[in-house]
């Protein structure tokens, strides 16, 4: 059910307290003594209470919120979440105003003096997860407290978001030697690009010239073109059994597949992750990333699903706790 434009929640202040304390005592003063100053005293007190309701109410109207999440968090790293206000009124700033976090996982908040007119401002807190996976966000919320600080007055705005927190970062394990022998492009039996020779054939009228076999043509004394071997890149598969691992065991496991997972792309391979029923397929580049880490945060312990399946062309590394 969406929180409708009109809501707003008041809360009283420590000065809000005193100074209607005292509004109450002064009240009680004038009408016991019929003094005339002690009323007018009173007067002005109630219409301060009054304009600081109307003036609060002005601050807050027509101000927009949204979130914006950062590219890639990691479990143990501080990150930075922004928010960002807009004043859609349009002759009048707001004063003096809160923005915040309200119910989720995440509690944050940031403070603008003055948001001018048609203007929007952003600011952004700090945000330090020490857990991997989903975390989520209810609402946001922004505040006054213009302009006496008697009363607080917050308008809640319907939010909803998700953000994934990637496993905590450490060190990758060391390759194998016999891993680091065999790392780089290997050619495939097939007509590609590469550098390997596939095989050799008369030139095609028209073809790039970059395709004729010098030395072969020489030594034949017409044009012989060249067809190279297709490469590929090295492939690897991180496999996680979440089977067997729970708790802290699976999290120093994600952990150690995660380091992997960079380790390996940095290199140049080709990258797939293997888990109990699923598995990524091999890619690379800084998307594929984040899908592998993605899958990684969100992994829970499954003792009843089938066996992870490796990537049956692809050097295979077990990520073990």
């Amino acid at each position: 059910m969406s929180t409708p434009a009109w809501r707003r929640r008041l809360k009283v202040t420590k000065l809000g307290w005193w100074f209607m304390g005292l509004t109450l005592g002064i009240g009680l003063a004038a009408i016991n003594t019929g003094n005339n100053l002690l009323f007018l005293v009173l007067g002005m007190l109630l219409a301060s209470i009054v304009i600081s309701g109307v003036l609060s109410e002005q601050s807050l109207r027509e101000v927009r919120i949204e979130r914006r999440l950062p590219a890639g968090a990691a479990a143990g790293q501080p990150a930075l979440i922004g928010l960002v206000a807009r004043n859609g009124k349009k002759r009048a700033p707001s004063f003096s105003l809160e923005l915040r976090e309200k119910g989720g996982d995440i509690q944050g908040r940031g403070f603008l003096v003055v948001l001018g007119a048609q203007q929007t401002a952003e600011i952004a807190y700090r945000f330090l997860p020490h857990r991997r996976g989903l975390h989520w966000f209810e609402q946001l919320e922004v505040a006054t407290r213009a302009p006496f600080g008697l009363f607080e007055k917050s308008r809640p705005l319907d939010a909803p978001g998700e953000m994934v927190v990637f496993p905590r970062k450490v060190p990758a394990p060391p390759a194998q030697p016999q891993a680091l022998a065999r790392e780089g492009e290997r050619p495939e039996d097939r007509i590609g690009l590469g550098l390997e020779v596939h095989s050799l054939r008369d030139h095609r009228a028209g073809e790039d010239a970059r395709t004729i076999h010098w030395k072969s043509s020489a030594r034949h004394g017409r044009l012989i073109g060249v067809d190279r071997e297709q490469e590929r890149r090295r492939r690897v598969c991180i496999v996680v059994d979440n089977r067997v691992l729970s708790d802290k065991l699976l999290d120093r496991a994600v952990e150690k597949a995660a380091a992997l997972v960079e380790r390996e792309l940095d290199a140049g391979a080709e990258v797939s992750v293997a888990v109990a029923g699923r598995r990524l397929p091999a890619g690379s580049g800084d998307s594929h990333m984040r899908d592998a880490l993605t899958l990684l945060a969100l992994l829970e312990s499954a003792p009843g699903a089938p066996a992870p399946q490796p990537d049956p062309e692809a050097s295979v590394i077990e990520a073990r706790p």
